[in-house]
């Protein structure tokens, strides 16, 4: 595939509607790929993924987060406005909370059988070798950021990485700020950038099977931004067409530890490859968004509008922010990561074929 975007990105749309091209997203040529992914360490910055754009145009669209990460205001750079505004938000709550990112060396095993739809696939089977901090955070005022580490987690969002922000007092005991609360105030039905019709109608993740309480994937979920049908906005397109933000769980009721009042929730957020709510009155399951589903059930990767990758909650290798101060431990006898709230016991999206036990090596930052 060649390079598409043009001086000052005045065809983002273009771009965004490629990556949907029949041929660009034909399934087959990333299993096969996929499957020989062996091991995260040997791919660029340590993040293992696949991309559907040409390298030319990656560099370009990875620089140009990275500069809204950096000058959220220059309103006179490349970066959409759109972006702008997200990535101002996922910044200042990085910043604000001092948050640190936790990524998997994964390292491939083997391959297990897995049938969707009558179909049988051969996904591939990780061992997590070592779960590893980055600070994002920089040590002073003349260096605010971590760059190469902050280019490593918009790498990871573009490629569709599943991020659990850890920030319930009851798993960290430390106090931080709620992300899909900041979320919902800076994004939510009563902001010029939200509006009732962002809140996303249904997903795949943390489905509540209790007796009582509201389900997390009908309703509670944040689709940023608003894009309805099947092609991409031509005026202003942004490079991130399809955020879906929610709580790992849900509880209405406060928990008081202490001084201490929270919610017994984390939040998650990912990239996805296009929305699933809204379009064309359907719960994702035709069009784009659902055109997807032969490709992650072949591999269960994540895929993003951009790209895939393995980084995903259903195999324990998801990746985590989480507060400077927090104590990664691995819930050996459970789900092979961090148990938080939406986590804590074994959950029936678990796939426990695709993880092969280890005693994976915590590796702190400097």
């Amino acid at each position: 595939m060649t390079a598409i975007l043009r001086y000052q990105f005045s065809n983002i749309d273009t771009l965004v509607d490629r990556m949907f091209d029949p041929q660009v997203r034909e399934p087959t040529q990333y299993i096969s790929s996929a499957t020989k992914m062996a091991d995260s360490d040997a791919c660029a910055q340590q993040v293992a993924a696949l991309w559907m754009m040409d390298s030319v145009d990656l560099d370009l669209m990875l620089s140009t987060l990275l500069a809204g990460w950096m000058s959220p205001e220059d309103t006179r750079g490349s970066c959409p406005a759109s972006d702008r505004k997200f990535l101002k938000f996922l910044a200042d709550y990085v910043r604000d909370n001092d948050m640190t990112l936790w990524v998997p060396h994964i390292v491939k095993k083997s391959t297990f059988v897995n049938v969707a739809k009558g179909v049988t696939y051969h996904a591939p089977r990780y061992r997590i070798d070592a779960w590893r901090q980055h600070r994002l955070v920089g040590p002073d005022k003349d260096t605010p950021w971590n760059t190469e580490n902050v280019r490593r987690l918009l790498t990871l969002f573009a490629a569709g990485a599943h991020f659990v922000v850890l920030h319930n007092y009851g798993d960290t005991k430390i106090v931080t700020e709620d992300f899909y609360g900041a979320f919902a105030k800076s994004f939510g039905s009563w902001t010029p950038w939200g509006g009732a019709q962002n809140t996303a109608i249904g997903h795949s993740h943390y489905r509540y099977h209790g007796s009582k309480g509201p389900i997390p994937s009908l309703g509670t979920a944040y689709a940023y931004p608003y894009v309805t049908g099947e092609l991409a906005p031509t005026k202003d397109c942004p490079f991130i067409c399809s955020l879906v933000v929610d709580t790992t769980d849900w509880k209405s009721k406060s928990i008081i530890d202490g001084d201490v009042e929270y919610l017994d929730y984390n939040t998650f957020f990912q990239l996805e490859g296009w929305p699933g709510t809204y379009v064309k009155g359907v719960l994702g399951l035709k069009g784009r968004h659902g055109k997807d589903f032969a490709l992650h059930q072949a591999t269960l990767w994540n895929i993003s509008t951009y790209g895939l990758c393995p980084y995903s909650e259903k195999r324990s290798t998801p990746v985590f922010l989480a507060p400077a101060k927090y104590r990664f431990q691995v819930d050996s006898y459970g789900m092979r990561m961090p148990k938080f709230a939406g986590g804590r016991e074994v959950q029936s999206w678990w796939r426990k074929e695709a993880i092969t036990p280890a005693k994976p090596d915590i590796v702190y930052a400097p």
